[in-house]
């Protein structure tokens, strides 16, 4: 009988994922350079194994995130200037959200045609579009309650080479629907609400014990709460349902990380310390 080192498909984009927070998080206050070593002790302490992490981190230099170069016998990662853009633009968007913001009625809509053959295109403008606040109608309807996001929505839709059709619209009123009706046709807000739940069960009652507790409880927090605005478009107050928990939650996250993050940054930086020592 074999048995085999390879991480299951949902382990090795978690461990991705967790990859990405370190990155932004930890490794972009150092100055965006950091040893090999100490990203995969990090992913380990985090619950990876070994060959997880040197796989995640190796596919991090194939897919651009990471440059590296060998010190010795070791390898200095560096984070490209592409990554650093991408990873600082996204942390603008993180926290920012969750801020109550006056709305006047009018939508940002986007009319989308793009073959069914081509899945990656249609899986990258459905993850973009959802960044940008926007929740589908169906058959190629997309609407959003922020047309503030128009230039940037416009962006994205100009910086593929896309084989399909997209048409804008803006400050339009749906004639047919309440808002909320559009909402909820848009958007599984039922689904969203229970995501919140969970994010306040998990974490209300954590207490880090250690520094390894503290890097590991404010990695996943960090983690879970910049996932939200890929399936909350912020709708205004007078959209959402009653007792909506994002207000609860925004906070929550702000006050745990401004507890947690000064510990764990100085558990990531000993990380660092003890592999440049040894």
């Amino acid at each position: 009988m074999t048995t085999s080192n390879a991480a299951s498909p949902a382990a090795t984009r978690r461990t991705k994922t967790l990859l990405l927070t370190v990155l932004g998080d930890a490794v972009i206050p150092l100055g965006g350079s950091v040893w090999q070593e100490t990203l995969v002790r990090a992913l380990t302490t985090l619950g990876a194994s070994v060959p997880a992490a040197r796989q995640a981190v190796a596919r991090a230099v194939g897919d651009g995130w990471l440059t590296s170069v060998r010190t010795g016998r070791r390898a200095r990662m560096t984070m490209t200037d592409e990554t650093i853009r991408g990873i600082r633009e996204g942390r603008e968007r993180t926290l920012a959200f969750g801020q109550s913001r006056e709305w006047h009625g009018d939508w940002l809509f986007v009319a989308l045609t793009v073959p069914e053959e081509s899945r990656a295109l249609r899986y990258h403008f459905r993850t973009e579009l959802a960044w940008l606040g926007f929740g589908s109608l169906g058959n190629g309807l997309w609407i959003s309650p922020h047309p503030e996001n128009e230039a940037a929505t416009q962006r994205l839709l100009r910086s593929s080479d896309s084989p399909g059709d997209a048409y804008v619209f803006t400050g339009a009123r749906p004639a047919s629907h309440t808002p909320e009706q559009i909402a909820s046709a848009a958007w599984d807000m039922e689904s969203l609400r229970e995501r919140y739940t969970d994010f306040l069960s998990r974490f209300e009652s954590a207490v880090p014990r250690d520094p390894a507790q503290y890097f590991t409880s404010w990695v996943e927090l960090v983690t879970s709460w910049r996932h939200f605005p890929l399936f909350d478009p912020e709708l205004p107050e007078r959209l959402l349902p009653a007792d909506w928990p994002r207000v609860e939650a925004y906070r929550l996250y702000h006050q745990l990380t401004s507890e947690w993050t000064a510990p764990a940054l100085e558990f990531f930086r000993a990380l660092e310390v003890e592999v440049t020592t040894n």
